[in-house]
């Protein structure tokens, strides 16, 4: 939270988005991204909320909603991906292209850099992670392998 400012209350997706997208998205170089972000969750949840009450909704409604809420996050995800990058920008020649503190550009190395932590694991969760299957989040039912098609004699 900004100084001085209440947080919102815990319910208001308009009041908590200003807020990220404020805080994604600052200054005068991000204002147009930041109105985006501001645009972009005011009409998604217009719609939602309109779709959460309609009683003339029907599938297709829902599956657009689906879809404005999958490009609001990825859309704020992006953001809060670009201010992380943007924070380090090489100190030398001003170049973006840093990768594990080193500027790909003039070799530069940041002295602050820190590498993140490797993850431990237990031998325990290990094994708990290897017995279940890895399942993507998409619908894999709709995907047909070569085995599914049927082939047919011209």
């Amino acid at each position: 939270m900004p100084d001085g400012q209440a947080p919102p209350k815990a319910a208001d997706f308009k009041g908590w988005t200003e807020l990220l997208a404020n805080g994604l998205a600052a200054g005068d170089s991000s204002a147009r991204l930041r109105s985006y972000l501001k645009k972009l969750a005011d009409e998604t949840w217009d719609y939602v909320n309109w779709l959460t009450h309609a009683k003339n909704a029907v599938r297709m409604d829902a599956e657009i909603g689906i879809k404005a809420v999958e490009h609001l996050l990825g859309t704020f995800t992006a953001a809060r991906l670009h201010l992380a990058h943007a924070m380090t920008r090489c100190q030398e020649c001003g170049s973006y292209d840093m990768v594990a503190g080193v500027c790909r550009h003039c070799d530069w190395a940041d002295p602050a850099y820190e590498p993140p932590p490797a993850r431990e694991w237990s031998e325990e969760a290990r094994a708990q992670r290897r017995a279940e299957p890895c399942t993507p989040s998409s619908d894999i039912s709709t995907f047909l392998s070569p085995d599914d098609v049927v082939h047919r004699p011209s």
